[in-house]
């Protein structure tokens, strides 16, 4: 995707040319070079071409793919090539124009298709984009559907359309099983929708098939950190730092920005397509029913008990009850979308109500509000030890939050900067230590 680098387009195939072998003329002994096909020598160019393409010369690789063009003009591959060379220098109008190019030579070349539905994806063109990959799918003995139906998949995401996208990569899987690309991207698409297993599920088979990298390593450590499987935290933190330890994943591990990572991004995305939906609906002229909470006896559920008032203060008091008739405890594994779900409100209404912030995780225990409007709430003391046990899964910033210690006061009494990492059993302190030494 363009904001992140979860997903790229799978854009351009091609096929080497064949090796010109010699022949014997029938009773002679002299060597004979038959004259080249000029199809041939023109992918023997193509593939020069996107060779010094890929290393980066740019002058040698258009310098072959003309000379291909002038020995096979009406050769689709030539314009398909031509195309992703002008890709590349961002010479967007002429790329156009040769994958069209490409596909008035032959309608029925799939790849064509294919190469130019992903580049119209990439600049937006979203509609077209799909329907060009639908009619690569549908060429006959187009070997590679996989990789178009994964390409949809990413211009869905492109458009934060969370369902159809799982829904292409479940057929691009279908079509190739063990595809890494698709396996990964689901499995990331499964974790910006909080189901978690799923996710995990899918990583397995990826990573059974070794195939790895900082980003699945990294996509296992936040799943599991949101399970709580303090092994399999362990397991990755280990491998990410050990193995990787140059990455940007490390890096962001390092420095406790998780939430910075791709993909808390992508489930950012789609809580806000989430947060959205009521706006579209009433857009699209569709009343929504009023929220009418009843009493359920779910489990957990506090009983809230009135507060008495003054005489005037009665009816009020009586009709803000009737709104605030629960609380929930979170549960294991419990996300607002869940909840939200359960309760038959929006994840909005439950930000709100009870005053998070964005990307604020919530965590096992915790209370949360159902209803229009929370009550000020007393805030819990909290008794703050003077040292403190670093945990498997830990970062500063939330260790300054469960204390409600400053996080600039708590890199400063340890010598430590944002970027400092933290270790399991390392011991910090949560107290001014020049305070403790009086």
């Amino acid at each position: 995707m363009k904001k992140l680098r979860l997903f790229a387009c799978v854009m351009f195939s091609l096929q080497l040319a064949a090796c010109v072998t010699e022949t014997t003329v029938v009773g002679s002994d002299r060597q004979v070079r038959p004259k080249t096909d000029e199809k041939e020598a023109a992918r023997t160019r193509i593939a020069l071409g996107i060779n010094y393409l890929q290393r980066g010369d740019n002058a040698q690789a258009k310098f072959n793919l003309e000379k291909a063009k002038s020995l096979a003009p009406e050769l689709a591959e030539v314009h398909n090539a031509m195309a992703y060379y002008y890709q590349q220098v961002a010479e967007y109008d002429a790329a156009e124009k040769s994958y069209q190019k490409a596909i008035d030579l032959e309608p029925d070349n799939a790849d064509s298709y294919n190469n130019y539905g992903a580049f119209l994806c990439q600049r937006g063109k979203y509609q077209q984009a799909e329907q060009l990959l639908l009619q690569a799918i549908s060429r006959p003995g187009y070997i590679r559907a996989a990789d178009s139906y994964e390409n949809i998949a990413l211009c869905r995401l492109e458009q934060k359309d969370f369902i159809q996208a799982k829904s292409y990569l479940d057929l691009s899987i279908k079509h190739n099983a063990s595809r890494p690309s698709a396996l990964f991207n689901l499995a990331s698409v499964h974790y910006a929708m909080t189901d978690l297993s799923a996710a995990q599920v899918l990583l397995d088979r990826m990573q059974n098939a070794s195939q790895i990298s900082p980003r699945s390593v990294l996509l296992s450590y936040q799943i599991a950190q949101e399970q709580q499987d303090y092994s399999r935290m362990q397991t990755a933190e280990q491998l990410l730092l050990t193995t990787y330890p140059q990455s940007q994943e490390s890096l962001l591990f390092s420095q406790g920005k998780l939430n910075e990572s791709e993909f808390s991004k992508l489930r950012q995305d789609y809580k806000q397509q989430l947060l959205q939906q009521p706006a579209e609906q009433r857009k699209t002229g569709v009343v929504q029913p009023k929220i009418k909470i009843t009493r359920k006896k779910p489990p957990a559920v506090v009983a809230i008990q009135p507060e008495i008032v003054p005489a005037e203060r009665t009816t009020e008091t009586q009709s803000q009850a009737e709104t605030l008739v629960q609380q929930h405890e979170v549960q294991q594994d419990e996300t607002l979308y869940g909840i939200a779900e359960r309760y038959s409100v929006t994840i909005s209404d439950i930000i709100s109500w009870n005053s998070l912030r964005d990307n604020q995780p919530i965590v096992r225990g915790q209370i949360l509000w159902i209803g229009q409007q929370a009550p000020r709430q007393i805030e819990p003391q909290i008794e703050v030890p003077e040292r403190y046990q670093i945990q498997y899964g830990d970062t500063l910033f939330r260790i300054s939050m469960r204390y409600r210690v400053k996080l600039t006061s708590l890199l400063q009494w340890n010598n430590l900067t944002e970027q400092s990492p933290i270790r399991a059993g390392q011991f910090i302190y949560l107290k001014d230590p020049a305070q403790l030494e009086l």
